[in-house]
């Protein structure tokens, strides 16, 4: 009985020696990391950044146009007023609207876009870097060239309002107050 009770206690102990050993060995495994980041998805993630702030930076770049240009239309109203010719002022406000206004078509455009987020979830993070890729691709090519037409639209009213001041020098400098 003894011997028995020996072998018992033998098998009990192996058994709890081996559990320990394997309990050990599982407890010093390292803990699972969390996934590390891929930095291709990363730079992707602040590019969808990126882009985003220059929508918002657009939009009010094109409102200020949108501005400017009703500025112009005061000062040619009091140049009316006053009995100067102002079509050629009048034209080149006209070609400025219709150009701020295909800049803002091409906006909207790369709005839709960056609102869709193909390939980003809402946070803005990478799901699919294809997608993602060809998203930002898309977006920034609407926002070049809005940017490359309103930039076409001001330099060419630029262009008239200087065009127009030579034109019209008749307006004399106010004279300069004498020195103290």
């Amino acid at each position: 009985m003894t011997s028995r009770f020996s072998r018992w206690t033998l098998a009990l102990l192996v058994a709890l020696v081996a559990v320990g050993i394997s309990f050990g060995s599982a407890s010093a495994a390292p803990a699972n990391k969390p996934a590390t980041p891929n930095p291709a998805n990363a730079a992707l993630a602040r590019a969808y950044k990126l882009e985003q702030d220059r929508l918002r930076l657009q939009d009010v770049r094109l409102k200020n146009a949108g501005q400017y240009a009703g500025k112009l239309d005061q000062l040619i109203a009091k140049l009316k007023a006053k009995g100067q010719d102002t079509a050629a002022l009048e034209q080149a406000v006209a070609a400025f609207r219709t150009g701020i206004a295909m800049a803002r078509a091409e906006w909207q455009v790369a709005s839709a876009t960056l609102a869709a987020h193909t390939g980003f979830d809402g946070a803005g993070k990478v799901t699919n870097a294809d997608q993602a890729r060809a998203t930002l691709k898309d977006a920034h090519g609407h926002m070049e060239q809005a940017h490359t037409i309103a930039r076409g639209a001001y330099e060419k009213l630029h262009a008239a309002i200087v065009a127009y001041r030579k034109a019209h020098r008749e307006v004399k400098e106010p004279v300069a107050p004498p020195q103290p």
